[in-house]
């Protein structure tokens, strides 16, 4: 069987109908059940008053021989027809048997017994020290029955009906937003992210459903947005590499037969560009990773600072001052290392020659860089971190725009916070805050 054969569904209306019918044949049997005990044993209950109490006037009037007239002798004559259709057993004999029921085992007070096709009433006792059942056949509680059972039996189908309809209606009513959503979401193709679902329902979880779809299209959106620009962005600076490095393959194929100079030259370049290239398409490599997990241990931020320091250094002139006491955290050595040199780099990017403080900041447990450049415009300070923007728009700068992306990435996986913040005096400050300190005494 393919697996891509839709699987059969039903709609929300009928499986709302179906809840709807379930329920409410449960809650008929239910109440079937109840006022049928509570109805037969109202009804048994009475009965055997009635039949005990003809019997004992009977028993007691001289006709019986049992005692003389006392006075329920009226009431007795009136029952005389019902007395003379009773069953009556002595001990194991039996007396009285008009309907011609089998003998009966004694057993105290009233039960129901079903022979000859008729209901019977039967109801034992002491008397005399004897042991003494009675019974009757119950016309009226055979009626009863019948007349319970169909009226009980009509409630359902006509419940089952009610509830078909009710259901139907309401699925139909819960669902119809439920359909302009699927329309809505079926139309809305890469090139229209800019739907939003308008739908106008009272149920609360159609409101929250349309809410959160709406936020959802506004993200999707959003990163579809940016993934156009990142692939432009990508694009671009792809291009421009490329160009260059055909431009000096061209050059080397033309001249550099008669001037070797030029080929050294074509050739120095062409490698300094495919270097970048290679830095850039790890970089990227790098951002595209779906998750870091980061290998916590202890790591001691003032000797990962003079690490980072030490090996900038073997490249490039920087002053760097750390102004910090040793600083105990639990966090990945690193990749904490790595975001400490893209942010020293950055500061030697934008402030060549200019010292660069790094410092603790007791009140906010923060680790701040502090570097005396041109500063961060405050409306850029919100883009710095997305890949291939730079704060210069003219590109002219050298790099890719990618170290603060990567910084940026590595800064969420570790838990931290970052922000920016131009001093009074100029420059700029990164500060790091969210470090898990371990036995923070320094502070």
């Amino acid at each position: 069987m393919s697996s891509n054969k839709r699987k059969f569904s039903l709609p929300l209306s009928a499986v709302l109908s179906f809840g709807f019918i379930t329920m409410l044949i449960l809650v008929m049997a239910f109440v079937f059940v109840f006022v049928y005990r509570v109805s037969t044993t109202i009804f048994i209950n009475n009965y055997s008053k009635e039949l005990l109490n003809s019997y004992h006037v009977f028993s007691s009037t001289p006709q019986r021989g049992m005692g003389p007239m006392g006075p329920m002798v009226a009431r007795a004559f009136r029952n005389q027809k019902f007395y003379e259709n009773m069953f009556i057993q002595i001990d194991e004999t039996v007396v009285q048997n008009s309907d011609e029921l089998k003998p009966q085992e004694y057993q105290e007070g009233p039960r129901v017994v079903y022979e000859n096709g008729g209901t019977y009433l039967i109801y034992g006792f002491i008397e005399s020290g004897k042991k003494v059942i009675i019974g009757t056949r119950m016309f009226e509680y055979e009626i009863f029955l019948d007349a319970l059972k169909k009226t009980l039996v009509m409630g359902i189908f006509l419940s089952i009906a009610l509830a078909l309809t009710f259901g139907v209606i309401m699925g139909s009513r819960i669902a119809r937003p439920l359909k302009e959503i699927s329309k809505i979401l079926q139309a809305t193709v890469l090139s229209d992210l800019s739907k939003r679902i308008e739908v106008e329902s009272r149920t609360k979880e159609i409101l929250e459903l349309k809410e959160s779809l709406n936020r959802a299209l506004e993200r999707i959106e959003d990163a579809y947005r940016r993934q156009e620009q990142f692939s432009s962005d990508v694009a671009h600076e792809i291009r421009s590499p490329l160009t260059s490095i055909v431009g000096f393959s061209r050059l080397i194929t033309r001249w550099g037969i008669e001037d070797p100079e030029i080929v050294l030259e074509a050739a120095k370049n062409i490698t300094e560009t495919a270097e970048g290239m290679i830095t850039m398409t790890e970089s990227l490599l790098f951002l595209a990773k779906p998750d870091l997990k980061p290998e916590l241990n202890p790591v001691n931020l003032k000797k990962a600072l003079q690490e980072v320091c030490d090996f900038l250094k073997r490249s490039a002139s920087m002053e760097v001052t750390l102004k910090l006491p040793d600083i105990m955290v639990l966090t990945d050595e690193e990749l904490v290392k790595l975001a400490f040199k893209i942010l020293l780099e950055n500061s030697l990017k934008h402030a060549p020659g200019k010292p660069v403080e790094v410092f603790w900041e007791r009140k906010r447990s923060a680790l701040v860089f502090r570097d005396y450049g041109p500063g961060i415009p405050e409306k850029e300070k919100e883009r710095i971190f997305q890949r291939f923007y730079k704060v210069d728009s003219s590109r002219a700068s050298s790099g890719y725009g990618l170290g603060l992306s990567i910084f940026k990435k590595i800064i969420d996986t570790l838990g931290l916070k970052v922000s920016v913040e131009t001093p009074e005096s100029g420059g700029t400050m990164f500060l790091l805050e969210g470090w898990n300190e371990i036995n923070p005494q320094h502070n």
